[in-house]
């Protein structure tokens, strides 16, 4: 892959481990076209599966099946974070029905174990048909960009980080280890600090720990807030449409592993119902630390969905040029201010100027302020310092919801 050596299913498990950490697991099982084991990624156990391209394209069988199924079993009862890294056609056709029941089982483990240990699938090579059910139900997916994932031919699907080779996805997913606890009971680590957020107009990169941002998607990243794991998103455009799916997606992820959520809101609207029902409950579920930063728009349903102390945010932040307000400026003008409208010399081009003005006289952010529903107006070179100092006030946070079976998201 891109010019590049292409590893050995042993290989990606070495250098996925710290040095002389791995420990091969049923080893003498050479023919299931699968390596298993165990071992420490900066000190944390961590047990791992390889799809071996090497036997039989490394396709999925009963062998394998039960080979793969062990490693689960002993991250659930130990309570430790899995990785499979994926190199297979699919599943042992001459086994039929017994190799479909096998994958089956593989994906029943994986979603027990979703929200008790991180999950992460590395498509290293193929992983197309029945595995590729098994890879998405990972909480992250890292792709090496000339490997194929797709359910079916003709289809591509999108993973979550895609870099250049087999090699990268393996150092990627070190990476995405190092900002999610070793489960859903434990604590993540924490960073030392080494350097601020960056002196840029982006708001991910000036409240950042310098060199900490891992984006996901084109809204989401993990970040580290003085050396402390969080998620972020950003959530800016005039109509929220694509970045609804992967926010909701990200802050459940965060959630399950109790990680603060920190959303940047610069939004006019959603493109449809559906995407503000999903991104609403996403954010309503939320039971770890929550801030939200309105660092321009914040109008009608994305503020009351996402944005406001009443959707849940513990805190909520505002730039002095931010605003709020049920309408957009441009609507509200013509339904409040139609008697300035029809005063004005020519309407079609002084509109936007009374727009402007509305949005600066009764969308400011101060007023939200004195009224409560603002936590502080902050200037952006103060925002991370302000982050910080609330996400530690939080750290602490603890929330139980109403008994129940599961909450019936909108997808």
């Amino acid at each position: 892959m891109s010019g590049q050596a292409v590893m050995s299913a042993r290989e990606r498990l070495t250098a996925l481990f710290d040095a002389d950490t791995f420990v091969e697991t049923d080893r003498l099982m050479q023919d299931a076209g699968v390596v298993t084991g165990f071992g420490y990624v900066d000190g944390v156990p961590v047990y791992a599966y390889a799809q071996d391209r090497a036997v039989v394209n490394g396709a999925i069988g009963c062998e394998q099946a039960a080979k793969i199924a062990k490693v689960y079993e002993l991250a659930a009862q130990n309570g430790a974070p899995l990785v499979a890294v994926f190199d297979s056609d699919g599943a042992r056709l001459g086994e039929g029905v017994d190799a479909m029941d096998a994958i089956a089982d593989i994906l029943r483990r994986s979603h027990e174990l979703s929200g008790v240990v991180p999950q992460i699938a590395v498509v290293a090579g193929a992983c197309v048909g029945s595995a590729a059910l098994i890879a998405a139900a990972a909480d992250v997916v890292i792709r090496a960009e000339e490997a194929d994932y797709y359910l079916t031919v003709g289809t591509c699907a999108e993973a979550d980080i895609t870099v250049c080779c087999d090699k990268k996805a393996i150092e990627t997913a070190r990476e995405v280890l190092s900002y999610l606890p070793q489960n859903n009971l434990a604590a993540p680590a924490a960073f030392e600090c080494t350097a601020g957020g960056a002196a840029t107009g982006d708001a991910l990169a000036m409240t950042a720990d310098g060199g900490s941002l891992l984006k996901l998607s084109a809204c989401t990243a993990f970040a580290r807030l003085d050396g402390a794991p969080c998620g972020m998103v950003t959530l800016s455009a005039d109509t929220l449409e694509e970045e609804c799916a992967a926010a909701a997606r990200f802050v459940r992820v965060c959630d399950a592993f109790s990680l603060p959520v920190v959303t940047f809101v610069d939004a006019a609207g959603f493109c449809c119902l559906n995407c503000a029902a999903k991104l609403s409950q996403a954010y309503a579920e939320i039971t770890a630390p929550k801030v939200t930063v309105i660092t321009g728009r914040a109008y009608g349903a994305v503020y009351i969905a996402l944005a406001g102390k009443s959707a849940g945010a513990d805190a909520v932040l505002a730039w002095p040029a931010a605003t709020i307000s049920p309408l957009a400026p441009e609507t509200a003008v013509e339904l409040l201010w139609q008697d300035r409208l029809a005063a004005m010399t020519d309407p079609a081009t002084e509109r936007a100027a009374l727009a402007k003005e509305y949005a600066a006289t009764e969308c400011a952010v101060a007023a939200a302020a004195e009224k409560g529903w603002v936590s502080d107006v902050v200037e952006p070179a103060e925002t991370r310092e302000k982050l910080i100092a609330y996400l530690t006030m939080l750290a602490g946070k603890r929330v139980t919801h109403l008994p129940r079976k599961h909450a019936n998201i909108r997808l």
